[in-house]
């Protein structure tokens, strides 16, 4: 069995898969040449810049990173989003460097994931400013939730034609719903101005063929069943220390998958030692490995990684859920 086939058994929970899968059986595609939700540049790193709706991202060179500049959002008004907010023009973007990197993909041995960044509630609050749609949530609701529609729609239209081009098995949908200590709204909220739009995008994902995957930052654990109904199978994300990851598995395990669940804070300092790594390889193995709900993920630098993969090779088989369930 490949690594492929693996994961994708273990993502399925369908009782055919033999172990815990890592992320040596995955390979990432990022489009910001393309389809451009953040300046055409990798996760925003190299510089300051527009997207293609007109939302300057200012790169911080301390966290390593861009977002939207406070003050330079296009649309002031959220009640007037029809005239200030311009939308990319599909028919004008140009899919020729997606060739090539279909055409790289190792299908036969790799799932591949389209990293897909701003999703419906991201690109609001990037288009109005996070205070100004934070406030619209009590303020403006019906013109939060035609703008948050209006934004969907459009995400529905690029599904296919990401199908199409890149032809992904895994469609990553990024929205941050947290902060550390906890959601950015109410449950009750959420599931009023969020969910629905998430479902929408889930649900042309998985007519189009593609395996969902959420992606958010922050503290989500008392969220985890309510994404899991919009239709991801996957989260990136539930990070630690912030989220309880061994209550979630617990309750979550064998219906959804978590990536990249590290201690980003510390692999992602620069500063974190080989054992740094061996304790967050081993914490995600026995926390959400062994309860069916993990793809092993390394992080830090090179020796780090390298240590953390060496550790899931030597132990993944004490907490394979996979090989212990047919025993």
């Amino acid at each position: 069995m490949t690594g492929r086939e693996n994961a994708l058994h273990a993502i399925r929970h369908d009782g055919k898969a033999e172990y815990i899968p890592s992320m040596a059986d995955f390979e990432m595609i990022m489009p910001t040449d393309v389809v451009r939700e953040r300046p055409p540049y990798a996760l925003g790193k190299c510089g300051s810049g527009y997207d293609y709706w007109g939302c300057w991202w200012e790169f911080e060179a301390d966290i390593g990173g861009a977002s939207p500049l406070p003050g330079r959002q296009p649309c002031k008004d959220i009640t007037k989003w029809r005239e200030q907010v311009k939308f990319p023009d599909i028919d004008a973007i140009d899919w020729t460097p997606a060739e090539a990197v279909k055409k790289a993909l190792d299908r036969e041995n790799k799932l591949s994931m389209f990293f897909w960044e701003s999703g419906p509630w991201e690109r609001l609050h990037a288009l109005v400013g996070f205070q100004e749609a934070l406030e619209a949530l009590y303020e403006e609701p019906e013109a939060f939730k035609e703008l948050m529609q209006a934004i969907t729609d459009f995400r529905v239209r690029m599904i296919p034609l990401i199908k199409e081009h890149y032809d992904p098995d895994i469609l990553i949908n990024l929205d941050d719903f947290g902060h550390q200590r906890g959601q950015f709204m109410s449950i009750e909220m959420w599931r009023e101005f969020i969910k629905p739009y998430e479902t929408q995008i889930y649900d042309a994902a998985r007519a189009n063929g593609m395996i969902c995957c959420h992606h958010s930052c922050g503290n989500i654990d008392k969220m985890v069943e309510d994404i899991h109904d919009t239709g991801a199978e996957m989260i990136l994300g539930l990070f630690y220390p912030y989220n309880d990851q061994e209550a979630v598995a617990k309750k979550m395990g064998g219906k959804i998958t978590f990536i990249m669940s590290t201690n980003a804070q510390v692999l992602d300092s620069g500063h974190a030692t080989v054992d740094d790594g061996i304790e967050d390889a081993k914490r995600q193995l026995e926390t959400l490995g062994r309860y069916g709900a993990l793809v092993f993920t390394p992080g830090g630098s090179p020796e780090v990684a390298g240590a953390m993969m060496e550790y899931y090779f030597a132990h993944r088989d004490e907490y394979n859920p996979y090989k212990h369930a047919s025993a």
